[in-house]
């Protein structure tokens, strides 16, 4: 149970800060939910173990031709996978970032490739593995195309529909 507050003004002012609390809260929501978008993600494997997903990236790589990227993150045995902690952008060094793009790097090099993700970070996937993502599609027709081209590398290859928050992350 609260105290009881002994000035009316401090009252109202302690109402107003949790009004605006709870405005901004809402109004960040809003944001967040106006920057999901749905996407289909081609998915070459699912592993509970890092290194047998990325190891199976790797040969899928190899023999489809499409580059393999760690975008940047090494595998650390005490916290998994993250950026160094020290890298390009301090607000996510030592943090795990996943994949919202295509492109390794959408404006210098428009080629996709092939990255090892936590399925974590992708609402309604199973928790718990990495995931081997071969594209990431705005349709099912364009993951239909990007799924032939692994099929005959990775038969257990398929499209798993997700949403990604596009929006700025700083």
């Amino acid at each position: 149970m609260q105290p009881a507050l002994k000035s009316p003004l401090l009252a109202f002012v302690l109402f107003v800060t949790r009004l605006q609390a709870q405005l901004y809260s809402d109004e960040v929501q809003a944001d967040i939910g106006s920057q999901l978008h749905d996407k289909y993600l081609v998915i070459v494997c699912a592993e509970s173990d890092f290194n047998a997903a990325k190891h199976e990236a790797v040969r899928v790589s190899v023999a489809s031709g499409v580059q393999f990227s760690m975008n940047g993150r090494v595998w650390d045995p005490n916290r998994g996978l993250i950026l160094p902690d020290v890298c390009d952008d301090p607000v996510y060094c030592g943090e795990y970032l996943p994949r919202r793009y295509n492109e390794l790097h959408v404006t210098t090099n428009p080629v996709g490739y092939i990255s090892v993700e936590k399925s974590d970070e992708y609402p309604c996937f199973e928790k718990g593995y990495y995931i081997a993502v071969a594209a990431i599609c705005d349709s099912q027709e364009e993951a239909n195309t990007e799924l032939l081209k692994f099929r005959g590398f990775a038969p257990k290859a398929h499209i798993a529909k997700t949403e990604i928050y596009m929006g700025c992350i700083h």
